[in-house]
């Protein structure tokens, strides 16, 4: 499967292309924020060694929030933010020193909540440079990690369990790759960008 999809869309215009026509089949679908933290986060793609990479960062043992975990760029809503997009931005500038304005956002993914922490979260997608000047934020990051995107789409890659979670059960997606287990929202965030990508894989109007 990895390998079908390394050979199909891997490079960035292939990747742009069939993303935006996934979200035009299949509208974002939006959650209510009712009670809810609201956060954004990037989804940041870059190209290396004609390979598409996701950036994810480590989180810090400082922050209030999923310490440890790996997770994207993001975070909480600030209100001098001018609208959720701008937050995500903002957000990954401060985490990782990715300027906004070297950011290509192409578009926003399905909402999500995270079930320990009760945030609203709205993922954008974007494409960053590389190489880059990463300047990481040394207080609420611990190191950056950049697994290739093909492994997301590798199904011996994923796990899913039920976790019970305040007496109801809770499915965990999991993805490991090189001693990092990545899993909660992040992980079902890929999941969504996977599904949306494999939706257009085999439609007649793309050539490899």
């Amino acid at each position: 499967m990895a390998h079908h999809i390394r050979h199909t869309y891997n490079t960035l215009a292939g990747f742009q292309k069939r993303l935006l026509l996934a979200r035009q089949r299949y509208p974002k679908k939006k959650l209510p924020a009712d009670g809810l933290t609201t956060a954004a986060v990037l989804v940041p793609i870059f190209q290396k060694n004609h390979n598409l990479h996701v950036l994810l960062t480590k989180r810090s043992d400082m922050v209030e929030h999923h310490r440890g975990e790996i997770s994207f760029p993001g975070g909480k809503l600030d209100s001098t933010d001018p609208d959720i997009r701008s937050c995500a931005l903002r957000e990954t500038s401060e985490e990782v020193g990715v300027s906004p304005d070297d950011v290509q956002v192409l578009t926003e993914l399905d909402d999500f909540y995270t079930v320990a922490t009760r945030f609203h979260v709205v993922p954008f997608v974007g494409i960053i440079p590389y190489p880059y000047e990463f300047r990481v934020s040394q207080r609420e990051i611990a190191g950056l990690v950049a697994p290739p995107l093909e492994v997301f789409f590798d199904p011996s890659r994923r796990h899913e369990d039920v976790w019970i979670f305040r007496g109801a059960p809770v499915q965990v997606v999991s993805y490991l790759w090189e001693g990092h287990n990545i899993w909660g929202a992040t992980a079902r965030i890929l999941s969504h960008l996977v599904e949306l990508i494999e939706s257009q894989e085999h439609k007649n109007e793309f050539t490899k």
